[in-house]
């Protein structure tokens, strides 16, 4: 990742860190290589099997580059249960590692944003977590022509199952084929629909309540959340979608997706309630948590796609200090203490041997601002000269007025 990209990587990262203060989410770490067993049984199977790097150590266990960071929260947060004051808001930015095919929107290493409020049930909590994901795309120029947010409810769904007639052992099985739509046509769909057993009317029923939209009033949380919403202002960001259930075992309520209007990429932001996964840590303990997370990978492809895009650049420099000879070099070394100790970032030419204009062509090149330019003639007159390398101007300014010339 070459300066320019980064410099966009960390606007993106400044972004979802200022939305983070915002709504009063406090920054931690975990491991990057954790053990299998954290991960068994509390989330996908086809995650760790499949999209997982796995290595042994030196006892034969087996570890995993972290592909999510939920488990290790949840385990973080059953350690030290009694010491914690609830409800929590966390917050973290790093490094996830998925072993699938690089494409569009998808790496097999990238930084991941997660936020999580735990320690409450309340519907209010997932209003909150709905608006954070919102405020991040706000907060990156877009509008509401750029991206809509579809959420869904896992025990709805549940019960809406049951209601067809689809028992609890082929319940899992359903969820999943839902979560994968998206990425199967529908021959595809209703065939592997056929294979789990469940009869044609059963499969009928389904497909007609997958094809209509909800409306607030098709459930109690539903109408709830939304008034919660619509208070908030940020309703019409929203959408029920029964088609969004999320393809992660631990979600328990809530599941939500943003998905780009008008385009074809994958999620760019899922999320959604597990109220058990702190329990499966340790049994005493019942912590509700709501969160979600999101990539710099598909946040930059977002931005691309709708032009949003900043002009930012690389840090660089505010003065470059030429150094005109090695005579000067003490002289200059001075000059640069003296900036950097009241707070203006410079850089000291690093070689004594090259002409002016050379030296003045890099600051050019480096969008350097100003350059500072000192000779014996300008050492024995107590000054230097500062140029504007915009305008080409330059002014002689004595040594210990420099500092306020520059800052002004």
């Amino acid at each position: 990742m070459y300066p320019q990209d980064k410099a966009l990587q960390d606007f993106l990262f400044e972004t979802l860190k200022n939305v983070a203060v915002l709504f009063g989410f406090a920054s931690y770490d975990g491991p990057i290589l954790e053990d299998i067993q954290i991960y068994l049984n509390k989330t996908s199977k086809e995650l760790v099997e499949k999209q997982t790097f796995q290595v042994q150590d030196k006892k034969d266990q087996t570890l995993i580059l972290r592909p999510e960071m939920t488990p290790t929260l949840a385990r973080m947060i059953a350690k030290k249960a009694g010491e914690l004051t609830f409800p929590l808001r966390l917050f973290n930015l790093g490094l996830r590692f998925r072993y699938e095919a690089p494409q569009k929107g998808r790496e097999r290493e990238f930084y991941q944003a997660d936020f999580d409020l735990l320690g409450s049930a309340y519907v209010l909590a997932d209003m909150e977590i709905l608006a954070v994901a919102i405020a991040i795309f706000l907060s990156l120029g877009a509008s509401k022509n750029d991206f809509i947010l579809y959420l869904n409810s896992r025990s709805f769904m549940e019960q809406k199952l049951e209601g067809f007639g689809i028992g609890k052992k082929d319940m899992k099985t359903i969820l999943n084929l839902i979560d994968k739509q998206d990425k199967i046509d529908e021959p595809t769909f209703m065939k592997l629909l056929q294979e789990v057993g469940i009869g044609s009317s059963v499969i009928n029923d389904l497909q007609s309540f997958l094809t209509k939209p909800l409306s607030p009033a098709a459930d109690p949380y539903f109408t709830r959340l939304f008034s919660y919403l619509k208070n908030y202002g940020i309703d019409s960001y929203c959408q029920i979608n029964p088609n969004i259930v999320r393809g992660l075992d631990y979600y328990t309520g809530l599941v939500f997706e943003v998905k780009e209007k008008g385009g074809t990429m994958r999620a760019l932001l899922g999320g959604g309630r597990y109220d058990n996964l702190v329990s499966s840590f340790d049994s005493k303990l019942s912590i509700p948590g709501v969160g979600f997370a999101t990539s710099d990978v598909v946040l930059m492809e977002f931005l691309k796609e709708k032009g949003l895009i900043p002009k930012v650049k690389p840090n660089t420099s505010q003065v470059l200090i030429t150094v005109l000879g090695e005579d000067m070099v003490p002289s200059c070394v001075e000059i640069a203490k003296l900036l950097r100790s009241n707070g203006i970032s410079c850089e000291l030419y690093p070689s004594s041997n090259r002409k002016l204009d050379k030296q003045l062509k890099y600051a050019d090149r480096q969008n350097i601002p100003f350059a500072i330019i000192l000779g014996p003639e300008e050492t024995q007159k107590g000054i230097v000269k500062v140029k504007d390398m915009k305008t080409r101007e330059q002014k002689e300014v004595k040594k210990e007025e420099v500092v306020k010339i520059l800052k002004s």
